[in-house]
């Protein structure tokens, strides 16, 4: 029996129990990092917490309707065994009878069937697990990233060192390429902070005479260290701060049973950049379904 769960039904405990025994163990499932992301979070329990999804909403014009959080790329069906496709398919339709519009993106243990009144969509991750010796992980690198890698580190003035998620922060926004509003900014602070505070993030800078060029956050949760944000000067991208900043973390943590989640791309130029370190693309699914009427269409729902 699949039940719905309101937040404060949830037993965290068991439910922080099945998303780390899962095969798709990741951060963006935990109760605690769905507090952070998610204003309104319910979910869909089988039986004796067999298998769990989270159920992220939110509501407009009188509309109750289903997202995917900033910062959490997958979510889907958990299970401390087989994702089995026949119980994803009855939390679906559960799903669809209780709200009016969806966008969810499943995780990559998860096989969502097509099926009348959803659309499905392959996307592509990039992961690279760093179970082997640095030396052989570097084997693996483009001849692109090995050069940008090189030309960076000749660069004698620069330093890497540690970051504040406030540092971090500060340059991502005086560098965003997207429009945001100081609400987003104030919920970004939240978020990173947050991490900061439960200390699962590693923060890394590059400095040239003590101003900050580039910078970037993995966050870690048992299986995983997930590329969560970057930012970086024009001059940082000049010098191919990027390129030193991963092969540094790369360096750091080879010869461990930790996957690097590089967290996309379906877009050319990043998937190449994220392959150039041997990363290889993980498929998930990314699904759709509407049952509004027209006139909500219209006014962007």
């Amino acid at each position: 029996m699949i039940s719905y769960l309101k937040r404060n039904e949830i037993d965290d405990k068991r439910w922080d129990a099945v998303v780390a025994g899962s095969s798709a163990e990741t951060l963006y499932a935990y109760s605690w990092y769905l507090d952070l992301v998610a204003p309104r979070w319910d979910a869909l329990v089988m039986g004796d917490y067999s298998h769990i999804m989270p159920v992220v909403w939110s509501r407009k014009y009188g509309i109750s309707y289903l997202y995917q959080p900033l910062y959490t790329q997958q979510l889907g069906v958990f299970s401390r065994h087989f994702a089995d496709p026949t119980v994803i398919s009855a939390m679906l339709k559960q799903l669809r009878g209780r709200f009016r519009l969806g966008d969810l993106q499943f995780n990559a243990a998860n096989l969502v069937a097509e099926s009348e009144g959803f659309s499905i969509q392959d996307r592509s991750n990039y992961v690279l697990p760093l179970i082997k010796s640095y030396e052989e992980i570097e084997a693996g690198y483009s001849q692109n990233a090995k050069r940008n890698i090189k030309r960076a580190r000749g660069q004698k003035e620069l330093v890497a060192k540690p970051v504040t998620a406030l540092e971090l922060l500060r340059l991502k926004r005086e560098n965003d390429v997207i429009a945001r509003s100081d609400a987003d900014y104030r919920w970004q602070e939240r978020l990173f902070t947050g991490l900061e505070a439960r200390g699962c993030v590693e923060l890394r800078g590059l400095f040239r005479n003590g101003d900050l060029l580039a910078g970037l956050c993995f966050a870690f949760s048992q299986k995983r260290a997930i590329y969560l944000l970057s930012a970086s000067t024009e001059e940082g991208k000049q010098a191919r701060a990027m390129f030193w900043l991963i092969d540094d973390f790369i360096q750091e943590h080879a010869a461990t049973e930790m996957l690097l989640d590089f967290e996309g791309s379906n877009i050319h130029g990043i998937a190449r950049f994220f392959s150039g370190f041997g990363a290889e693309p993980e498929l998930y699914q990314h699904l759709h379904f509407s049952r509004l009427p027209r006139f909500f269409r219209k006014r962007g729902m």
